[in-house]
């Protein structure tokens, strides 16, 4: 039977410090009470069903609140704590669209250009995709078989063997990492530097965000969580057993290949609103824009440069799901209003989870 830590972390903001980029000053305090509900509550009735086992984190604009509940390893014990560091998935993705926009804003990239601009080895048909093509997928590429994941692969040798056109003339939004291991590359073409170190001078250095970083299968990362799936995603039982995430991680690149934690993160969305990243402009135009009016169900939005737009509720998302690793981002446009959450296991529907904190129903 899977065991999960029954302690909990509750911490409250002094400030938001909106102007500074500094980890937040926590006091131990009461949660926010919401309604009928509070984030402890919700969590708490969420990790005893077996559907949750990770970090929460929310803040309104005046305060904050961050909950752990359950293990970072579970084969040890290991509690999931303040110093946890979780795989952030498809989060990535929001980190390497913002690096091809400030690219294109010191006019390095245009969205209209064609990726056999920057990589020489594609396949012929493949040449004439559109920078604008990748951030949006609509580049009609294939989705990456299983085997990209179980073998190391230098991003190269990842784009010589996985970089495919669908057969499909019918398809236009296919969700996939291909096209974000792509941009990696195009990233590596234009600074002349590893995408890891390019994510890290761009972003990563000027925010001091320092539980963030690459996955690293040859390295030991302190207090990184361990990832554990069985594909239940809040429909199965508690004692349903799980299994040890086998992936290369790394080989997901700028499409999954990073881990942080939810400070680090928030610091990441304080630099958005206060435009320390990109222009208030990109920002306008191309992080908060739709750039299609394609309406994805299963992601609650349309797709921007780095987001998807909820227009049904006015908030923009972010998801990521790799096994068991799992996260979930809702921001509204002011970014005054954030939540967060990590999950080291797929038992948790976190897009319900999330939905039910941030709307409070």
């Amino acid at each position: 039977m899977r065991r999960f830590s029954e302690k909990f972390t509750q911490k409250i903001i002094y400030s938001m410090m909106l102007k500074k980029f500094f980890l937040p000053i926590f006091l131990l305090v009461p949660l926010l009470v919401f309604g009928q509900n509070d984030i402890q509550e919700i969590v708490n009735s969420e990790f005893e069903k077996g559907y949750f086992n990770g970090t929460v984190f929310y803040a309104d604009g005046k305060h904050s609140a961050k909950i752990n509940k359950g293990f970072s390893n579970i084969q040890f014990d290991v509690a999931i704590d303040n110093n946890t560091r979780f795989q952030i998935a498809s989060v990535t993705k929001l980190f390497t669209s913002l690096a091809v926009l400030q690219l294109q804003e010191k006019g390095l990239i245009d969205f209209e250009d064609k990726v056999g601009k920057y990589i020489h080895s594609l396949p012929k048909n493949c040449n004439d995709i559109t920078i604008r093509d990748l951030m949006t997928h609509h580049s009609r590429l294939e989705n990456e078989p299983v085997s990209a994941v179980m073998n190391k692969y230098s991003l190269d040798d990842y784009i010589r063997n996985f970089v495919k056109k669908t057969s499909s003339d019918t398809l236009k939004f296919n969700y996939n990492n291909v096209d974000f291991v792509l941009l990696s590359k195009v990233i590596e073409s234009i600074t002349k530097k590893t995408f890891t170190e390019s994510i890290e001078d761009m972003i990563i250095q000027p925010l001091k965000l320092e539980n963030t970083g690459f996955v690293s299968e040859n390295d030991i990362i302190k207090n990184l969580a361990y990832g554990y799936h069985n594909y239940s995603f809040g429909e199965g039982e508690k004692d349903e057993p799980l299994f040890n995430d086998r992936r290369y991680i790394s080989n997901y690149y700028g499409a999954g290949g990073m881990y942080s934690t939810t400070e680090d993160l928030y610091q990441l969305l304080l630099a958005l609103k206060d435009n320390k990243l990109i222009s208030e402009k990109s920002k306008n135009e191309f992080l908060l824009k739709p750039q299609t009016d394609d309406f994805v169900d299963w992601l609650s939005g349309k797709p921007t440069f780095g987001f998807y737009f909820d227009n049904k509720k006015n908030v923009y998302r972010r998801s990521g799901s790799i096994d068991g690793f799992n996260s979930e981002i809702i921001v509204n446009k002011v970014f005054d209003k954030v939540l967060i959450i990590f999950c080291n296991t797929d038992t948790a529907d976190l897009m319900r989870l999330a939905n039910k904190i941030y709307f409070k129903k």
